[in-house]
């Protein structure tokens, strides 16, 4: 009977430790929200534990921001507006995206920073992500509250 119970209790302590170190592993997404120059902005940062490893930018900006006035003119400066990309393109780990609405122009820009080179992104004349060391890592609490501060807003999901 105590080897029973001995035995019950070490699993059970087992389980505890696992789901523990389970819990530190954490991954978690947050989204946040707000209008900035114009421009609706939802910003999305993937992260395990607190090193964000994945981030997604989606702007909607209304076509006169960009100094056109209706989807058929930006669609003809569809070259010119995806040239400001085009040092981008053969960064691995960057991904982007331009859709033309009725209203509106929408670009998403997401980066995988476990894959991409923040060296070789650094070097491109607008890119503007922190140079790290090896051993740090873009933390997700700081980049939520300097985006709180600049104005946007954390979203439920």
């Amino acid at each position: 009977m105590k080897k029973t119970a001995f035995r019950i209790t070490g699993l059970l302590f087992l389980m505890i430790v696992t789901l523990g170190l389970a819990a530190c592993g954490s991954e978690e997404t947050v989204t946040l929200k707000g209008e900035q120059m114009g421009m609706n902005m939802e910003v999305t940062l993937d992260a395990k534990d607190d090193e964000i490893t994945h981030q997604t930018v989606k702007m909607e900006m209304p076509y006169s921001t960009v100094g056109v006035e209706s989807k058929e003119e930006a669609e003809k400066m569809d070259e010119e507006i995806r040239a400001q990309f085009e040092p981008f393109e053969d960064v691995e780990g960057i991904e982007f995206e331009i859709k033309y609405g009725e209203d509106e122009l929408t670009q998403t820009i997401s980066v995988d920073l476990t894959t991409v080179d923040m060296e070789e992104l650094n070097s491109i004349p607008g890119a503007s992500l922190p140079a790290m060391e090896d051993d740090e890592y873009i933390s997700l609490e700081e980049t939520v509250k300097e985006l709180e501060d600049a104005g946007l807003e954390v979203v439920e999901e």
